[in-house]
Protein backbone atom coordinates (compact mmCIF):
# COMPACT_ATOMS: atom_id res chain seq x y z
CA UNK A 1 0.00 0.00 0.00
CA UNK A 2 1.35 3.44 -0.88
CA UNK A 3 2.39 5.86 1.85
CA UNK A 4 -0.47 8.31 2.32
CA UNK A 5 2.08 10.97 3.28
CA UNK A 6 3.84 10.83 -0.11
CA UNK A 7 3.99 14.42 -1.43
CA UNK A 8 3.59 13.29 -5.04
CA UNK A 9 0.54 11.21 -4.24
CA UNK A 10 -1.04 13.96 -2.20
CA UNK A 11 -0.38 16.52 -4.92
CA UNK A 12 -2.07 14.30 -7.49
CA UNK A 13 -5.01 13.66 -5.18
CA UNK A 14 -5.54 17.36 -4.47
CA UNK A 15 -5.19 18.22 -8.16
CA UNK A 16 -7.70 15.51 -9.02
CA UNK A 17 -10.06 16.80 -6.34
CA UNK A 18 -9.88 20.36 -7.65
CA UNK A 19 -10.49 19.18 -11.22
CA UNK A 20 -13.46 17.13 -10.03
CA UNK A 21 -14.83 20.17 -8.18
CA UNK A 22 -14.44 22.38 -11.26
CA UNK A 23 -16.19 19.83 -13.48
CA UNK A 24 -18.96 19.35 -10.92
CA UNK A 25 -19.57 23.10 -10.67
CA UNK A 26 -19.57 23.46 -14.45
CA UNK A 27 -22.11 20.65 -14.73
CA UNK A 28 -24.24 22.24 -12.00
CA UNK A 29 -24.46 25.42 -14.07
CA UNK A 30 -26.20 23.44 -16.80
CA UNK A 31 -29.02 21.85 -14.82
CA UNK A 32 -32.12 23.32 -13.25
CA UNK A 33 -35.67 24.37 -14.08
CA UNK A 34 -34.08 26.27 -16.99
CA UNK A 35 -31.55 24.07 -18.81
CA UNK A 36 -28.45 25.76 -20.20
CA UNK A 37 -26.23 24.19 -22.84
CA UNK A 38 -22.45 23.89 -22.73
CA UNK A 39 -22.11 26.29 -25.64
CA UNK A 40 -24.16 28.97 -23.88
CA UNK A 41 -22.06 28.64 -20.72
CA UNK A 42 -18.79 28.89 -22.63
CA UNK A 43 -20.08 31.81 -24.68
CA UNK A 44 -21.13 33.59 -21.50
CA UNK A 45 -17.81 32.86 -19.75
CA UNK A 46 -15.77 34.27 -22.65
CA UNK A 47 -18.09 37.21 -23.30
CA UNK A 48 -19.17 36.04 -26.73
CA UNK A 49 -22.05 37.81 -28.47
CA UNK A 50 -23.46 34.37 -29.26
CA UNK A 51 -24.59 33.88 -25.66
CA UNK A 52 -28.34 33.48 -25.23
CA UNK A 53 -29.63 36.58 -23.34
CA UNK A 54 -31.99 34.47 -21.20
CA UNK A 55 -29.19 32.04 -20.32
CA UNK A 56 -26.93 35.00 -19.53
CA UNK A 57 -29.43 36.42 -17.04
CA UNK A 58 -30.02 33.06 -15.36
CA UNK A 59 -26.30 32.33 -15.07
CA UNK A 60 -25.30 35.76 -13.78
CA UNK A 61 -28.08 36.38 -11.28
CA UNK A 62 -29.26 32.92 -10.16
CA UNK A 63 -27.24 29.88 -11.19
CA UNK A 64 -23.65 31.06 -10.62
CA UNK A 65 -24.14 32.55 -7.13
CA UNK A 66 -26.01 29.41 -6.11
CA UNK A 67 -23.32 27.04 -7.36
CA UNK A 68 -20.58 29.11 -5.70
CA UNK A 69 -22.62 29.22 -2.48
CA UNK A 70 -23.01 25.42 -2.60
CA UNK A 71 -19.23 25.02 -2.99
CA UNK A 72 -18.25 27.28 -0.10
CA UNK A 73 -21.09 25.94 2.06
CA UNK A 74 -19.92 22.37 1.50
CA UNK A 75 -16.28 23.30 2.06
CA UNK A 76 -17.19 24.83 5.42
CA UNK A 77 -19.22 21.79 6.51
CA UNK A 78 -16.54 19.33 5.45
CA UNK A 79 -13.69 21.12 7.22
CA UNK A 80 -15.75 21.64 10.38
CA UNK A 81 -16.52 17.93 10.49
CA UNK A 82 -12.82 17.08 10.48
CA UNK A 83 -12.03 19.56 13.25
CA UNK A 84 -14.88 18.46 15.52
CA UNK A 85 -13.97 14.80 15.11
CA UNK A 86 -10.40 15.63 16.06
CA UNK A 87 -11.36 17.87 18.98
CA UNK A 88 -13.79 15.34 20.46
CA UNK A 89 -11.78 12.30 19.34
CA UNK A 90 -14.89 10.67 17.92
CA UNK A 91 -15.93 9.84 14.33
CA UNK A 92 -19.51 10.67 15.38
CA UNK A 93 -18.77 14.35 16.01
CA UNK A 94 -20.61 16.60 13.58
CA UNK A 95 -21.90 20.16 13.77
CA UNK A 96 -25.45 18.93 13.24
CA UNK A 97 -25.32 16.12 15.81
CA UNK A 98 -23.54 18.24 18.43
CA UNK A 99 -26.16 20.99 18.23
CA UNK A 100 -23.97 23.70 16.70
CA UNK A 101 -26.20 24.03 13.63
CA UNK A 102 -29.39 24.28 15.66
CA UNK A 103 -27.83 26.88 17.96
CA UNK A 104 -26.71 28.89 14.93
CA UNK A 105 -30.17 28.52 13.42
CA UNK A 106 -31.77 30.03 16.52
CA UNK A 107 -29.39 32.99 16.40
CA UNK A 108 -29.93 33.41 12.67
CA UNK A 109 -33.72 33.42 13.08
CA UNK A 110 -33.51 36.25 15.61
CA UNK A 111 -31.07 38.11 13.39
CA UNK A 112 -33.32 37.79 10.35
CA UNK A 113 -36.30 39.06 12.35
CA UNK A 114 -34.63 42.28 13.52
CA UNK A 115 -32.52 43.04 10.45
CA UNK A 116 -33.31 46.12 8.36
CA UNK A 117 -33.19 45.42 4.64
CA UNK A 118 -30.01 47.46 4.25
CA UNK A 119 -28.16 45.41 6.88
CA UNK A 120 -28.88 41.98 5.38
CA UNK A 121 -27.12 39.57 5.81
CA UNK A 122 -24.59 41.09 8.22
CA UNK A 123 -26.84 41.08 11.30
CA UNK A 124 -28.11 37.48 10.89
CA UNK A 125 -24.53 36.30 10.41
CA UNK A 126 -23.43 38.15 13.54
CA UNK A 127 -26.24 36.69 15.66
CA UNK A 128 -25.72 33.15 14.36
CA UNK A 129 -21.94 33.36 14.86
CA UNK A 130 -22.21 34.66 18.45
CA UNK A 131 -24.76 32.04 19.52
CA UNK A 132 -22.94 29.12 17.88
CA UNK A 133 -19.51 30.21 19.15
CA UNK A 134 -20.84 30.65 22.69
CA UNK A 135 -22.43 27.22 22.52
CA UNK A 136 -19.12 25.76 21.33
CA UNK A 137 -17.16 27.24 24.23
CA UNK A 138 -19.80 25.96 26.67
CA UNK A 139 -19.57 22.42 25.31
CA UNK A 140 -15.77 22.60 25.41
CA UNK A 141 -15.96 23.33 29.12
CA UNK A 142 -18.03 20.17 29.61
CA UNK A 143 -15.91 17.99 27.34
CA UNK A 144 -13.41 16.67 29.89
CA UNK A 145 -16.05 16.02 32.53
CA UNK A 146 -18.81 14.50 30.38
CA UNK A 147 -16.76 12.57 27.83
CA UNK A 148 -17.09 12.80 24.07
CA UNK A 149 -19.80 10.16 23.54
CA UNK A 150 -22.10 11.52 26.26
CA UNK A 151 -21.52 15.04 25.00
CA UNK A 152 -22.60 14.05 21.49
CA UNK A 153 -25.81 12.53 22.87
CA UNK A 154 -26.39 15.69 24.89
CA UNK A 155 -25.76 17.72 21.74
CA UNK A 156 -28.44 15.77 19.88
CA UNK A 157 -30.93 16.47 22.68
CA UNK A 158 -29.96 20.13 22.83
CA UNK A 159 -30.20 20.41 19.05
CA UNK A 160 -33.76 19.12 19.05
CA UNK A 161 -34.68 21.56 21.80
CA UNK A 162 -33.13 24.51 19.95
CA UNK A 163 -34.86 23.44 16.76
CA UNK A 164 -38.20 23.41 18.58
CA UNK A 165 -37.61 26.89 20.02
CA UNK A 166 -36.56 28.14 16.59
CA UNK A 167 -39.74 26.73 15.08
CA UNK A 168 -41.88 28.42 17.72
CA UNK A 169 -40.10 31.72 17.11
CA UNK A 170 -40.47 31.51 13.32
CA UNK A 171 -44.17 30.67 13.55
CA UNK A 172 -44.92 33.33 16.15
CA UNK A 173 -43.00 36.13 14.44
CA UNK A 174 -44.36 35.20 10.99
CA UNK A 175 -42.23 37.82 9.26
CA UNK A 176 -41.37 37.86 5.54
CA UNK A 177 -37.79 38.68 6.57
CA UNK A 178 -37.44 35.32 8.38
CA UNK A 179 -36.95 32.19 6.23
CA UNK A 180 -39.48 29.38 6.51
CA UNK A 181 -39.11 26.79 9.26
CA UNK A 182 -38.02 24.26 6.62
CA UNK A 183 -34.88 26.37 6.08
CA UNK A 184 -33.89 25.72 9.71
CA UNK A 185 -34.66 21.99 9.45
CA UNK A 186 -33.28 20.88 6.08
CA UNK A 187 -31.67 23.98 4.61
CA UNK A 188 -31.80 25.41 1.11
CA UNK A 189 -29.62 27.41 -1.23
CA UNK A 190 -32.53 28.68 -3.30
CA UNK A 191 -32.18 32.15 -1.79
CA UNK A 192 -28.43 32.48 -2.46
CA UNK A 193 -27.45 35.98 -3.60
CA UNK A 194 -24.19 37.68 -4.47
CA UNK A 195 -24.43 39.88 -1.36
CA UNK A 196 -25.01 36.96 0.97
CA UNK A 197 -22.23 34.98 -0.69
CA UNK A 198 -19.71 37.80 -0.28
CA UNK A 199 -20.51 38.30 3.42
CA UNK A 200 -20.36 34.57 4.15
CA UNK A 201 -17.09 34.20 2.25
CA UNK A 202 -15.47 37.06 4.15
CA UNK A 203 -16.29 35.25 7.41
CA UNK A 204 -15.70 31.67 6.30
CA UNK A 205 -12.36 31.83 4.49
CA UNK A 206 -10.25 33.27 7.34
CA UNK A 207 -12.08 31.10 9.88
CA UNK A 208 -11.37 27.88 7.98
CA UNK A 209 -7.73 28.97 7.60
CA UNK A 210 -7.60 29.46 11.38
CA UNK A 211 -8.87 25.91 11.86
CA UNK A 212 -6.24 24.63 9.44
CA UNK A 213 -3.47 26.38 11.39
CA UNK A 214 -4.49 24.42 14.50
CA UNK A 215 -4.05 21.12 12.68
CA UNK A 216 -0.85 20.04 14.52
CA UNK A 217 -2.53 20.52 17.88
CA UNK A 218 -5.50 18.45 16.78
CA UNK A 219 -3.09 15.71 15.65
CA UNK A 220 -1.66 15.52 19.15
CA UNK A 221 -5.10 15.28 20.73
CA UNK A 222 -5.32 11.76 19.33
CA UNK A 223 -2.78 10.82 22.01
CA UNK A 224 -4.99 12.25 24.76
CA UNK A 225 -5.18 15.56 26.60
CA UNK A 226 -2.40 14.75 29.07
CA UNK A 227 0.03 13.61 26.38
CA UNK A 228 -0.76 16.66 24.25
CA UNK A 229 -0.01 18.99 27.16
CA UNK A 230 3.25 17.12 27.76
CA UNK A 231 4.25 17.88 24.16
CA UNK A 232 3.52 21.59 24.55
CA UNK A 233 -0.14 22.00 23.54
CA UNK A 234 -2.43 23.35 26.21
CA UNK A 235 -5.74 21.66 25.43
CA UNK A 236 -7.50 23.89 27.96
CA UNK A 237 -6.88 26.75 25.50
CA UNK A 238 -6.75 24.85 22.23
CA UNK A 239 -10.17 23.19 22.48
CA UNK A 240 -12.19 26.33 23.40
CA UNK A 241 -10.39 28.31 20.70
CA UNK A 242 -11.02 25.69 18.04
CA UNK A 243 -14.69 25.13 18.89
CA UNK A 244 -15.31 28.89 19.06
CA UNK A 245 -13.95 29.23 15.51
CA UNK A 246 -16.08 26.24 14.53
CA UNK A 247 -19.08 28.18 15.86
CA UNK A 248 -18.15 31.13 13.64
CA UNK A 249 -17.94 28.87 10.58
CA UNK A 250 -21.21 27.10 11.37
CA UNK A 251 -23.00 30.38 12.08
CA UNK A 252 -22.04 31.94 8.76
CA UNK A 253 -22.84 28.69 6.94
CA UNK A 254 -26.33 28.43 8.43
CA UNK A 255 -27.20 31.94 7.28
CA UNK A 256 -25.96 31.05 3.80
CA UNK A 257 -27.67 27.67 3.37
CA UNK A 258 -29.64 26.76 6.47
CA UNK A 259 -29.21 23.67 8.64
CA UNK A 260 -27.84 20.75 6.61
CA UNK A 261 -26.56 17.63 8.33
CA UNK A 262 -24.27 14.67 7.71
CA UNK A 263 -21.82 16.32 5.27
CA UNK A 264 -19.27 16.85 8.03
CA UNK A 265 -19.83 13.29 9.24
CA UNK A 266 -19.57 11.46 5.94
CA UNK A 267 -16.86 13.33 4.00
CA UNK A 268 -13.97 13.00 6.53
CA UNK A 269 -14.72 9.31 7.01
CA UNK A 270 -14.48 8.65 3.28
CA UNK A 271 -11.31 10.69 2.78
CA UNK A 272 -9.12 9.44 5.67
CA UNK A 273 -8.11 6.19 3.92
CA UNK A 274 -6.86 8.23 0.95
CA UNK A 275 -5.13 11.26 2.50
CA UNK A 276 -4.35 10.00 6.01
CA UNK A 277 -5.29 11.36 9.45
CA UNK A 278 -3.09 14.50 9.60
CA UNK A 279 -5.35 17.51 10.01
CA UNK A 280 -3.19 19.90 7.98
CA UNK A 281 -3.93 17.65 4.99
CA UNK A 282 -7.35 16.29 5.91
CA UNK A 283 -8.97 19.71 6.51
CA UNK A 284 -8.37 21.06 2.96
CA UNK A 285 -9.17 17.64 1.50
CA UNK A 286 -12.49 17.60 3.37
CA UNK A 287 -13.16 21.16 2.21
CA UNK A 288 -12.84 20.02 -1.42
CA UNK A 289 -14.83 16.85 -0.76
CA UNK A 290 -17.55 18.76 1.06
CA UNK A 291 -17.78 21.27 -1.77
CA UNK A 292 -18.21 18.52 -4.35
CA UNK A 293 -20.79 16.75 -2.17
CA UNK A 294 -22.98 19.80 -1.62
CA UNK A 295 -22.76 20.98 -5.25
CA UNK A 296 -23.96 17.53 -6.37
CA UNK A 297 -26.66 17.37 -3.68
CA UNK A 298 -27.93 20.86 -4.50
CA UNK A 299 -28.03 20.03 -8.20
CA UNK A 300 -30.14 16.97 -7.42
CA UNK A 301 -32.34 19.02 -5.10
CA UNK A 302 -33.32 21.41 -7.89
CA UNK A 303 -33.56 18.92 -10.75
CA UNK A 304 -34.99 15.62 -9.49
CA UNK A 305 -38.50 17.00 -8.94
CA UNK A 306 -38.27 20.06 -11.23
CA UNK A 307 -39.94 22.51 -11.36
CA UNK A 308 -40.43 21.81 -7.63
CA UNK A 309 -37.37 21.79 -5.38
CA UNK A 310 -36.37 19.25 -2.74
CA UNK A 311 -34.79 20.65 0.44
CA UNK A 312 -31.02 20.22 0.33
CA UNK A 313 -30.89 18.54 3.74
CA UNK A 314 -33.26 15.80 2.61
CA UNK A 315 -30.72 14.74 -0.02
CA UNK A 316 -27.82 14.65 2.46
CA UNK A 317 -29.92 12.94 5.15
CA UNK A 318 -31.05 10.24 2.71
CA UNK A 319 -27.40 9.17 2.44
CA UNK A 320 -26.02 10.32 5.78
CA UNK A 321 -28.76 8.84 7.99
CA UNK A 322 -28.12 5.20 7.01
CA UNK A 323 -24.39 5.87 7.19
CA UNK A 324 -24.73 7.11 10.78
CA UNK A 325 -26.74 4.01 11.67
CA UNK A 326 -24.06 1.78 10.17
CA UNK A 327 -21.34 3.69 12.00
CA UNK A 328 -23.14 3.27 15.32
CA UNK A 329 -23.77 -0.45 14.79
CA UNK A 330 -20.15 -1.24 13.89
CA UNK A 331 -18.75 0.46 17.02
CA UNK A 332 -17.72 -1.95 19.76
CA UNK A 333 -19.82 -1.45 22.94
CA UNK A 334 -17.82 -0.24 25.95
Amino acid sequence: MMDTSSPTRLTLEFAGGLVLLALTMFGALMFGAFSIGVGDILAWMFGSDAADPAAHRVLASIRLPRVLAAAIFGAALGSVGVVLQGAYRSPLADAHLLGYSSAAGAGAAIGFAITPVAAYPVVPVAFAVVVAATFGVATAALRARAGSERLILAGVAFGFAMLAWTGLFVLIVDSPRVPTFMFFVFGSLSGATWKGLVVATVVLVPSVLALWRNGPGLDLLVLGDREARTLGFDTRRLIPTVVAVVGIVVGASVVLGGVVGFVGLLVPFLLRPFVGPRHRILIPAAAIGGAVTVVVADTLARTVAAPSEIPLGLITAAVGGPFLGWLLLRRTPT
